[in-house]
């Protein structure tokens, strides 16, 4: 007997969307059925009759300092969000094993749902030779910035370079924050000098122009190592035009762009000042249109949150300095519902969506095997979403002590009814049925041997 039947729904995955029914036995699903064929018994049915049937969401991007693991997971679960990778640090000198266990405790002890971590490295001598030990625990990807020179967290090119030639060897993939560092530091504190240092003068201080040289780099360090790179946050159309540049030479580089740059423009940081601070800023409705049309043809490969949460406290520091506020807003969990509306009010496919934001990043980052797909074999990881239901966000109930992000009193679709980790139900009809700390770490297979 199935332990869950979810019948009579339209599923959809990142091949198409059909009617059918879904049958899940222990934390796997185990059968697909066609519309009409007849039924089995189960412990549980789930009448899925007016409900799309989803893989649950992959996030690739989260910053979950700002609530600790285990209420971000909470955020994660109400939003249709079902595997989770944090970017994860540590103090510079701080051993990566040591960083990435701390870490795994933290969630194996906290978090509702699954997830699994990006190792961020920092420009160390020392961190190169620590990369094989976390990759043998089941850490194959690793963030590197190019900015935030002041802030300790940039590397160099010859950093990058060789730690890249050690991810080629271990079967990995980097992901890196592609502004030119040093461009934006002499902007920047240009612009302080200048006592330019109101909402409309954050911008400029990192132009596009910085985001594709960074990328122009990346992809020539990819061509150098053959090591496969992830290009974070992509926010411009400049950005874009970088990543199909290098592209075109037969380089491996992925790209990824968030909720925000293709919803918000420039006008909300105007409107909202430091609460919409985030890096790269917003840019204009050219580079979201672009964006957007790039999401729609798979130019950008995926969709991350780039959940980062502050006090309101911490971004009134940003009240009468931009460059003082702390980067970041919270994208969970408006993460799916904020794209699903995006997809309905500009014609784009769901199976598109469902690519972006759940196979492809769990295909990219060595979850593929369990993650990010209906297929029988899978984690049953799904969410069930009425297409047709909205819902405004209500700041005050969701975040709670943070900063919201600007969508908070949009009207919304696409939040899910129900939201089913690895078999369980810990999502249902507005309130949650499971704790925390069953949420476990998905181990990343390597991508490449060389």
């Amino acid at each position: 007997m199935l332990d869950v039947l979810i019948r009579n729904g339209t599923l959809v995955d990142g091949q198409g969307q059909f009617r059918g029914s879904i049958g899940v036995s222990g934390s796997r699903i185990v059968v697909r059925y066609a519309e009409g064929a007849e039924l089995p018994a189960a412990r549980r049915v789930i009448d899925a009759d007016g409900l799309l049937v989803m893989p649950g969401i992959v996030d690739p991007h989260v910053h979950f300092y700002g609530e600790g693991m285990g209420d971000y997971s909470r955020l994660a679960a109400m939003g249709g969000v079902t595997t989770y990778i944090g970017m994860i640090r540590g103090e510079p000198d701080e051993p990566l094993p040591d960083v990435a266990e701390r870490h795994r405790v933290d969630g194996v002890a906290s978090s509702l749902v699954d997830f699994s971590f990006h190792v961020v490295v920092y420009d160390r001598e020392h961190s190169i030779g620590q990369l094989a030990e976390i990759a043998a625990r089941g850490y194959c990807s690793y963030k590197m910035f190019l900015a935030y020179k002041r802030r300790g967290m940039m590397v160099s090119e010859r950093f990058l370079f060789a730690a890249m030639e050690e991810v080629q060897r271990l079967g990995g993939i980097v992901l890196v924050h592609s502004e030119d560092g040093e461009l934006i530091d002499r902007l920047e504190q240009a612009a302080i000098a200048a006592g330019r240092v109101r909402p409309e003068d954050y911008a400029p201080t990192r132009p596009p122009e910085a985001e594709a040289a960074a990328i122009d780099m990346v992809g020539l360090a990819v061509q150098a190592t053959g090591c496969p790179a992830y290009i974070v946050h992509v926010s411009s159309a400049e950005g874009l035009t970088a990543v199909e540049r290098v592209r075109r030479r037969g380089v491996p580089l992925w790209a990824e762009t968030c909720p925000q740059y293709v919803l918000m423009g420039d006008e909300e940081l105007r409107r909202h000042g430091a609460s919409a601070r985030i890096a790269p800023p917003l840019r204009t409705d050219t580079d979201r249109r672009a964006l957007g049309t790039a999401l729609m043809t798979g130019a950008i490969n995926t969709v991350g949150s780039d959940h980062a949460s502050y006090s309101p406290a911490a971004k009134a520091k940003g009240r009468d300095n931009i460059f003082e506020a702390p980067f970041g807003m919270p994208g969970a969990p408006t993460h799916f519902p904020s794209m699903f509306t995006w997809a309905l009010e500009n014609g784009v496919a769901l199976p598109t969506l469902v690519r972006a934001m759940a196979e492809t990043p769990a295909r990219l980052f060595g979850l593929g095997a369990r993650k990010g797909s209906l297929t029988p074999g899978m984690d049953a990881d799904i969410i069930l979403v009425d297409p047709a239901a909205r819902q405004v966000v209500e700041a005050d109930k969701i975040w709670p002590g943070v900063c919201p992000n600007p969508l908070a009193g949009a009207s919304l679709a696409g939040w899910p009814k129900t939201t089913i980790s690895r078999g369980e139900v810990v999502w249902d009809d507005g309130q949650f049925t499971a704790s925390g700390g069953r949420g476990e770490l998905i181990p990343q297979m390597p991508r490449l041997r060389s």
